[in-house]
């Protein structure tokens, strides 16, 4: 399996993790130029922008720690985009991050993980 087809089955567990908690998708892979949001979901009122991030190791740190500060600007110049397309700028927005385990798919899913 590519790192590709790895990434977009991760995505997919995630995906299903959340709607399991009763986020509703509203887009996967949005795409603003040259950034990519993971998933668009919805927790009641609020838009969520999820990143999500796999490994198989915790040797150099949690997936979370690889959102870098240039890859939450990205996300964020992408989130401004999509809520400005929708029309959705003044509704609460946030930016979440799900942890992907590997082999054994656990998860861990992180609220709230850095500000807009």
């Amino acid at each position: 399996m590519t790192a590709r087809e790895t990434g977009l089955a991760c995505e997919a567990l995630a995906c299903q993790h959340l709607q399991n908690k009763g986020y509703c998708l509203l887009a996967r892979n949005y795409r603003s130029g040259p950034h990519e949001i993971d998933l668009v979901m919805r927790d009641g009122d609020t838009t969520v922008f999820v990143e999500v991030k796999a490994r198989s190791s915790t040797a150099y740190g949690r997936p979370a720690e690889f959102v870098t500060a240039s890859k939450r600007r990205f996300l964020r110049q992408a989130a401004e985009a999509y809520l400005v397309e929708r029309g959705l700028y003044e509704q609460p927005a946030r930016f979440d991050v799900v942890e992907v385990y590997l082999p054994k798919k656990d998860m861990v899913h992180i609220v709230n993980a850095f500000d807009a």
